[in-house]
């Protein structure tokens, strides 16, 4: 795992993206050339316009992730990964279709041959991409990047860590072997290791143990530190092994925080939570530019979309609620209305279903898609919102929620978003169950929040809005 501007990639992840950009550059390079062997070699380098196939090449980068590509499922599971290939090359059909209509159609712009040449890579990175990829997938057992964990803790925790790594979490981690409190004598020495084919001499210390077990790291899986063998976890730590709490690991490795766990003092003393003014600038200058940039982009679509609204049922086209926002402070958000105008006659919040019968035909549409919550830009642009953060809540909602759900009102430190890092991990909330998993999910979008996650996010958005995962 490495951090980028305090968020957690994994080292496959990123071996991935590079291995792939630099195909995708060298098929753009080849094909470059081979379309001006005409030209003299003292020319070539000019002509190549390399800045040019440097920006075309993260832009496909980009393109993959925005469908999620590099995200832990589509690279280990075949079904995901067909299933984005199919959003990908819809994405490359629907481009390739407005370049031809600007070609054809717009005066004085020629791009016929660039056209071609970054739809010919485009196709031929795919296809090498998606060969490599099905390849590396139907070898299961390649583990030449998992990172291989010792887990000390045997209780609820502990079974909880090695059920992650028997799951999800074995495609980038390999469990070598677990221990107990209990296996550690008096002598300092430990018994032997569990999960392994041959038995430990029970003379070994714990660094020997992880050596020998050749451990990257090991993970402390207990609520109870009293007789923790702290100084045999430092020498592990200096002989460069890494140690992490679980609530740490938990938090690396899934994203989220562990509500069940977590405890204010944990907090505290954990890295993140950095809010200085610059971040707060260009946070802010971030959401002015995205804003503007998609309210341009799409405003065909919300002309279209408020025609339709209106034409369907009798009521307003926009749908204004009250919400509480940044520090507890209640604004009005506006959406599309998607329901019946008499969706809640009787005046009493409720929660949206799965199969909700006061939506309407083009709300379930919008909903699918995500267009209802277009308008919220304009919230964005006052002040009153991101354009990511965790979903803002109503208040009769929020009184339930902070009662039964410890640190709920955290989330309330940062202001709302449009999308947010529960939105894209997390299918809609319909529940107190719900909420708190979304909460995991907020609380480390709040801890860890900035620009880099930013655009991960919104990467990410790309990705469900075009699949549909999680609306309702």
């Amino acid at each position: 795992m490495f951090r980028f501007f305090n968020h957690y990639v994994r080292l496959p992840t990123l071996i991935l993206a590079s291995l792939e950009a630099c195909l995708i550059f060298i098929l753009l390079l080849v094909l470059t050339m081979l379309q001006l062997e005409n030209t003299g070699l003292e020319n070539l380098s000019d002509s190549l316009r390399v800045p040019d196939l440097i920006g075309i090449c993260f832009s496909l980068v980009f393109l993959l992730a925005a469908v999620g590509f590099y995200n832990r499922d589509a690279v280990f599971q075949l079904g995901i990964l067909l299933q984005r290939s199919v959003i990908f090359l819809f994405i490359v059909v629907f481009l390739g279709f407005v370049a031809w209509i600007a070609d054809n159609f717009v005066t004085d712009v020629d791009i016929s041959d660039d056209v071609s040449l970054i739809s010919l890579a485009t196709i031929l990175s795919f296809l090498t991409i998606l060969a490599l990829r099905i390849t590396f997938i139907s070898f299961p057992k390649f583990d030449i990047f998992k990172r291989r964990v010792l887990v000390i803790g045997r209780g609820a925790l502990g079974y909880r860590v090695r059920t992650f790594l028997d799951g999800d979490g074995g495609t980038t981690l390999q469990e070598v072997g677990y221990l107990s409190l209990e296996d550690y004598d008096q002598d300092r020495n430990w018994s032997s290791v569990n999960k392994t084919q041959e038995s430990d001499p029970k003379s070994q210390n714990l660094l020997d143990l992880a050596r020998k077990h050749k451990a990257d790291e090991i993970v402390i899986a207990s609520r109870e530190w009293r007789g923790m063998p702290v100084w045999q976890l430092l020498e592990c730590k200096m002989s460069g092994i890494h140690v992490a709490d679980y609530l740490t690991f938990w938090e690396r490795e899934t994203g989220q925080i562990d509500m069940d766990e977590v405890k204010p003092t944990w907090l505290a003393l954990s890295d993140g939570f950095r809010a200085s003014e610059t971040r707060q600038f260009i946070k802010r200058a971030f959401d002015i530019g995205v804003s503007l940039f998609i309210l341009t982009l799409t405003f065909p679509l919300l002309l279209i979309t408020a025609i339709l609204i209106k034409l369907e049922s009798p009521g307003p086209i926009l749908y204004r609620q009250e919400r509480v926002g940044l520090h507890g402070k209640r604004f009005h958000v506006t959406k599309f209305r998607s329901m019946r105008n008499d969706a809640e006659k009787d005046g009493v919040p409720q929660w949206a279903t799965a199969v909700d019968p006061r939506v309407t035909r083009i709300g379930q549409f919008i909903r699918k898609s995500r267009i209802d919550e277009i308008p919220q830009i304009f919230n964005v642009l006052f002040g009153q919102m991101s354009f990511v953060g965790p979903r803002p809540e109503r208040e009769f909602f929020i009184k339930d929620l902070e009662k039964k759900i410890p640190l709920y009102s955290i989330r309330h430190n940062v202001r709302p978003g449009i999308t947010g890092w529960a939105q894209v991990n997390y299918p809609y909330g319909a529940s107190i169950e719900d909420a708190k998993n979304k909460l995991a999910y907020d609380l480390y979008y709040v801890k860890n929040g900035g620009l880099f996650l930013d655009i991960v996010i919104l990467l990410q958005t790309a990705r469900v809005v075009l699949s549909g995962d999680g609306a309702r």
